[in-house]
This record gives structure tokens, sequence and C-alpha cells, in this order.
């Protein structure tokens, strides 16, 4: 009766490592998959809906209206508080190869499709008055040139839009990031239905590897009585 307890516990601490490290795969995975929906998949999937096409500016505005005038926050030198740098909006306006809207505002790229103003300087680059406009100019001497042409991107689901650039990391690449986490996640779950069956398989090759031991033992101790 004790060896049988002694065997039932040993069983019920088998089966708790079973679901323990089949519970660390499926979190682990669950959170990775996550991380990549985030950073791969969702953008990929973003991006594929829009289409390139040509730009050609009709029309470039700088507006200095204090109420939509932009501002970046930059560091003075030696001293630790901030100072604000206020900017004009640039518009910069384009016809593109969608005949049903008259003109389109040009943004840098998917996460600014929303916004007013064309250029938004980043606060890393707000240094002097003089820089900060320097920037504006040269975004607009880039991309505000009027009758230019160059490539641009736009969806159906924003037409007063066109995009700059539409990074996303390729097809195959997100292929493969999603199914990596999610084999592990289906792994995870097949662990924690199965962990009586996993249990008992590593039970009983430990007893077979006992017996093994006992039947090497005795044939050695035979081989040594001869």
């Amino acid at each position: 009766m004790t060896h049988l307890n002694a065997f039932s516990r040993s069983q019920q601490a088998k089966i708790k490592m079973v679901e323990r490290v089949a519970k660390g795969v499926l979190v682990s995975s669950s959170l990775f998959l996550l991380l990549v929906l985030v950073l791969a998949t969702l953008p990929k999937i973003e991006s594929a809906q829009y289409k390139m096409g040509v730009c050609n500016v009709t029309e470039t505005k700088l507006i200095t209206d204090p109420d939509k005038r932009l501002q970046c926050h930059c560091t003075k030198r030696n001293s630790n508080t901030k100072c604000t740098i206020y900017y004009p909006c640039l518009q910069i306006y384009v016809y593109y190869n969608n005949i049903s809207v008259s003109e389109a505002l040009v943004v840098k790229n998917r996460r600014r499709i929303h916004e007013e103003c064309s250029y938004k300087l980043r606060d890393y680059d707000c240094k002097t008055t003089d820089d900060v406009y320097r920037h504006v100019e040269g975004f607009r001497e880039r991309w505000g040139l009027l009758h230019s042409l160059y490539e641009c991107y736009y969806t159906s689901r924003n037409p007063t839009r066109v995009i700059l650039t539409n990074r996303a990391p390729s097809t195959a690449l997100a292929v493969t990031l999603t199914l990596l986490p999610s084999v592990g996640i289906v792994i995870g779950l097949l662990m924690i239905c199965l962990k009586e069956r996993i249990c008992g398989l590593i039970m009983l090759r430990k007893r077979l590897g006992v017996n093994e031991d006992l039947v090497s033992l005795a044939t050695t101790a035979s081989d040594d009585e001869d």
C-alpha cells in the first residue's frame, strides 16, 4: 500500500511538472505571437491595402496661423530645462491616379495618415529655430515643388491622403514569424490535454531503464560466479 501511495505521489508530481512546462510553452508562445502580430503581421496587412501611384504636386501651403502651427521640444544647451520651437504647418497637395478625388494631402507614412500637415519634425531634430525651418524647407524642396512627379501610395479607405513610404515586412517573413509561435501554442495545448499520457510515457521509460539496469547487474553477477 505504501509503495502504491509513493507511486501515486510520484505520478502526480510528474503530471504537475509536465503541466508547468506546457503552461510555460503556451505563455511564451502567446506573448511572442502577440509581438509578431503588432510588429509584423498587422503592418503587412495594412500595407497591402495601399496601391502605388504617381503623384503630381498641384499646390503647397505654408500655414503660419498660431492655431494651426506645429511645435517641437528641444533641450537648451547647458541646461536641463526644455524649450519649445513653433514652426508653420506645411501642406503639400497632389493629384494622383484616382480620378474621383480632386486633390489629396501628402503625408510621410501610414502612422501620419490622419494628420493635417505633410511634415512633422521629430524632437531629436529640434535644435534651433534655424534648424527647424531648414528641415521644413528641405522637405518642401524634395516633395513640394510645383508639378513635380514622384511615386506615392494611396488607399480607397482614405482617398484624401497619400503617403510617401509604405514599408512593411515581406510576406514570407510575416508568415514564418506568425507560424512559429502558433506551433508553440498548439504544442502547449496538446501537452496540457495529454499530460497524463506524457507522464505515463516518462514513468514507463524510467521503469524500463531500471529494469535494463537490473538485468545488466544480474548478468554481471552471473558472469562473476562463473
